[in-house]
């Protein structure tokens, strides 16, 4: 059930995406976070994130994999090819192993660029995203991570 309903959510968010609309595919490094996104380019965008291993910044036993994120993230500054952004979201531990499940409060923080003039779509990316839970006696999750984005153009 739990497979079906990721599935869904993430063939849902595929669809809202209008037919001129780009999308990006993303990792972080923390949490091995694999990530599905409208173009972050823009001002503003959307964000699917999964973790399939443990945050390494959280030994605690509330961490675990299958945290299902979702992001509403906007460009605060650009300068060349560095994207400073920020945002907010909200997570669930829908897929983890775990049986008490709980949300989370995430705002992340980060730094995007392109270092690479031969690959116009690939972004490096940094960044640091607290998961504040809104459970009792669970800390906060500390996530801080390297990754890229790379935004799938439709060719014209």
């Amino acid at each position: 059930m739990k497979k079906i309903i990721s599935v869904t959510a993430i063939i849902l968010f595929a669809i809202t995406v209008s037919s001129y609309g780009q999308l990006a595919v993303g990792y972080n490094t923390d949490g091995n976070t694999l990530c599905l996104s409208t173009n972050p380019l823009h001002k503003f965008w959307g964000e699917f994130r999964v973790n399939t291993n443990s945050y390494n910044q959280a030994s605690w036993s509330y961490n675990d994999r299958g945290i299902i994120q979702g992001y509403m993230l906007v460009n605060i500054f650009t300068s060349n090819n560095v994207n400073l952004y920020s945002g907010g979201g909200l997570g669930m531990n829908l897929l983890s192993k775990d049986e008490e499940k709980w949300i989370s409060v995430n705002v992340p923080v980060g730094l995007r660029m392109n270092p690479f003039a031969a690959l116009p779509d690939l972004y490096l990316v940094g960044e640091y995203n607290p998961m504040i839970i809104a459970v009792e006696k669970i800390p906060v999750i500390h996530t801080v991570s390297l990754g890229f984005r790379y935004i799938l153009n439709k060719k014209q």
